[in-house]
């Protein structure tokens, strides 16, 4: 196949860096999605950007669309022509295929042939469309690529209805050494490019691909983003092994300069050391948001510091340092007088009744309320099982302060001006003015944990602020019918139950997924209030239904969260508690369901073993749950060794203590071969009433002992 370089340069004005690197990864794919619908062989394509330019490369470009082969097959030749004879003239639905095929009935018919296709002879038709040539094409493949970029809000410029990114200044194509003629958003393409801005601003001719690529070099232009992102990690790596110091590398900081620069340089800054008064994550925050810039560690703590990575060709970069210097002093000294501002009137929570919370839940000073009736309501619940603070007798006292405290950093200046960082700053807050170091510790960590790597609570008391939290939220929006769907989450529920989730199992909670829901659901009294539901036209759902939809919401995040074969979560979902519901406690459903999938994992026969004890769960598919016991079993009844062999193995399991869910489900299998010599030697379905109600007792109480685990009728390997 003949190919040729193929090079596409879409000059812009400055691209903002987050919308096109969250767009940036489709751009390849679309690309190649606007080839194949023209037919053009795939080629390997590379996307190079800056902040000004997006770039299609491909070495070996196709120089023709594929031959299209066309076989169509028609009406049978019974309907196709009058009286089924292809000698006649052609029907309507004869005429029809033709006409689909833009061809003349007249003088074309000697280009449909017959052909049998499930037993008839029908009209067929075939051809052979050769390829067009590429540089016909690339216009509209061009064109159509373009509209297919979505990048959230774009631009309009000039006259024009469409929208882009940003606006075009130029388009600069070339198919091996001749240019093309492109034209989109009212810009037709032009062979010239522009280098670094630091070089001048008028255009540059370029006459081929190689000579693009050497004019950008020349001017100061890494095309290649991998370059850019390169050289600055080699320049960080540099400015610590001459200073001793340790750069912090924030990955989506680090795509985001490589996004704003052409030709990156790392430079050392600094700020005066009495700045680092302030908490670090507010000097870290503050030079990350506003300014781009990378924070320093030395000697294991925050260094008075940074590296900021500028797009300059300076040969001398001390005014560009001084420069960004000043600029920061500005920024922490209004963070320094913030947080002084804060201390100075303390932790109040008197405004958080003018907070909304959200259209229909009220305020904070409300939202606060309702995690304090939950806190108590789980403070009451495993005050009973845990020592939830070893060493202290307050633990209420502390855990009700910290609530009432937990949204007042909503209130300062510090918050207001980062948002992201509430809760944190309440933290600080409250260890420097001088509160019980667990409730600052508690108001620290009240939102983790906040992403899938983030750190859990550390304590008990943490755990029950953010439990309290989460479950507000999420009982509250969900009351309201704001529940997530599809890839929407606006309030980031999705995230709120996988933590609670995690804080579940990290401290060992029993958590009912049913009963707990339902009971701390009416206890703060949700209200279905759908004044702000985009389904106010529907009838309010009943609170039951808000609960099982609650539930399922939670189980849902469960099973994605366990690595496991998705029969399996099922199979611990069937499985039952004491009370013979279906088991619902977090905990319980995730030990159940890695012990059943570990048993299964090192077992190599699978078939065989799901064989046994589906066997067992089909022979107790209509048997009533309560006679699922071993005190109904009657030994003297037993006709057959194998009867009183399972028997004796299934006591010495049902009556053994097992360390482990785990080791009771491995024991439970080992009943395979027992079960197994039962099934070969017994008739289950007896003639004798007592012997058949003996024997399913038995089978009975073997079944009921693996539903404490799950139900094995529902796995599928």
């Amino acid at each position: 196949m003949n190919t040729a370089e193929l090079l596409i340069e879409i000059l812009t004005q400055e691209l903002p860096a987050i919308p096109f690197l969250q767009e940036f990864p489709n751009i390849a794919t679309k690309w190649n999605h606007s080839l194949q619908a023209h037919h053009i062989p795939p080629c390997q394509t590379q996307v190079f950007f800056t902040p000004r330019r997006i770039v299609i490369y491909a070495k070996d470009f196709p120089l023709h669309s594929k031959d299209i082969h066309i076989q169509a097959y028609g009406a049978p030749i019974a309907i196709a022509f009058e009286g089924g004879d292809p000698n006649n003239a052609l029907t309507k639905a004869g005429m029809s295929f033709f006409t689909k095929h833009n061809l003349n009935p007249q003088t074309d018919r000697d280009k449909v042939t017959i052909a049998t296709k499930d037993g008839k002879e029908v009209l067929y038709f075939s051809s052979t469309q050769k390829g067009i040539k590429s540089t016909e094409l690339l216009p509209e493949i061009f064109d159509q690529f373009l509209h297919s970029l979505h990048f959230g809000k774009s631009m309009r410029w000039g006259n024009l209805s469409e929208s882009f990114i940003r606006p075009i200044e130029n388009i600069c194509a070339f198919l091996g050494e001749k240019s093309l003629k492109l034209r989109a958003f009212g810009i037709d393409s032009k062979p010239q490019t522009f280098g670094h801005r630091d070089l001048g601003f008028e255009a540059i001719a370029v006459n081929n691909i190689a000579q693009y690529f050497e004019v950008l070099h020349t001017h100061k232009v890494i095309l290649n983003q991998q370059e850019r992102k390169e050289k600055i990690l080699k320049q960080i790596q540099e400015l610590e092994h001459t200073h001793n110091i340790k750069v912090e590398l924030d990955s989506a900081l680090l795509e985001e300069v490589v996004a704003i620069t052409e030709y990156p340089q790392a430079l050392l800054g600094s700020f005066e050391e009495d700045f680092l008064e302030l908490p670090q994550e507010v000097i870290i925050t503050s030079m990350k948001e506003n300014q781009r810039y990378f924070a320093i560690h030395k000697q294991g703590r925050l260094f008075n510091g940074f590296v900021v990575v500028t797009n300059s060709t300076a040969n001398d970069p001390s005014i560009i340092i001084s420069g960004n210097q000043k600029v920061l002093r500005a920024r922490l000294s209004d963070a320094m007088f913030f947080y002084h501002n804060d201390l100075k009137r303390g932790l109040q929570t008197k405004g958080l009744e003018n907070i909304v919370f959200v259209q229909g839940l009220g305020s904070v000073a409300q939202k606060t309320q309702r995690e304090l009736q939950i806190a108590r309501l789980l403070y009451a619940k495993y005050t009973q099982t845990h020592t939830l603070l070893p060493h202290r007798q307050d633990c209420l006292a502390l855990l009700e302060q910290s609530v009432l405290l937990a949204k007042a950093d909503l209130l300062t200046e510090m918050v207001y001006e980062f948002p992201e960082l509430q809760g944190i700053m309440g933290g600080y807050y409250a260890q420097k003015l001088g509160y019980d170091p667990l409730i600052a510790q508690a108001l620290q960590e009240q939102y983790l944990p906040n992403s899938e790597d983030s750190a859990l609570p550390s304590n008990a008391l943490s755990a029950l602020l953010s439990l309290a939290n989460k479950l507000d939220s999420i009982f509250g929006l969900f009351s309201i019918n704001k529940i997530p769907t599809g890839s929407k989450d606006p309030y980031a529920l999705r995230r709120a139950a996988n933590g609670i989730l995690k804080i579940i199992q990290d401290q060992g909670f029993a958590f009912n997924l049913r009963d707990d829901i339902l009971n701390i659901y009416n206890a703060i009294g949700y209200t279905n209030n759908t004044e702000s539901s985009d389904t106010n036209t529907q009838p309010a759902p009943t609170t039951q239904h808000i609960i099982a939809h609650i539930e399922s919401f939670f189980l849902e995040r469960l099973e994605n969260a366990l690595p496991l074969n998705a029969s399996i979560f099922r199979s611990a979902l069937c499985g039952l508690d004491s009370h013979n519901h279906a088991q619902r406690d977090v905990n319980t459903l995730i030990h159940n369901a890695l012990a059943l999938h570990e048993v299964f994992e090192d077992t190599q026969d699978k078939p065989m073993l799901l064989s046994t004890f589906k066997r067992v769960a089909n022979i107790c598919k209509d048997v009533s749950l309560d006679t699922l016991d071993i005190a109904n079993v009657d030994s003297t009844l037993f006709s057959h060794n194998a009867e009183n062999t399972l028997f004796q193995a299934f006591l010495a399991i049902k009556d053994k203590e097992f360390a482990t869910p785990l080791e009771r489900t491995k024991a439970l299998f080992e009943l395979k071969i027992p079960l197994e010599a039962f099934f070969d030697n017994v008739l289950v379905n007896d003639k004798d009433p007592k012997l058949k109600h003996n024997r399913y007792a038995l089978i009975g109480s073997i079944y009921g002992e693996f539903l404490r685990i799950g139900d094995i009728a529902q796995i599928a390997m």
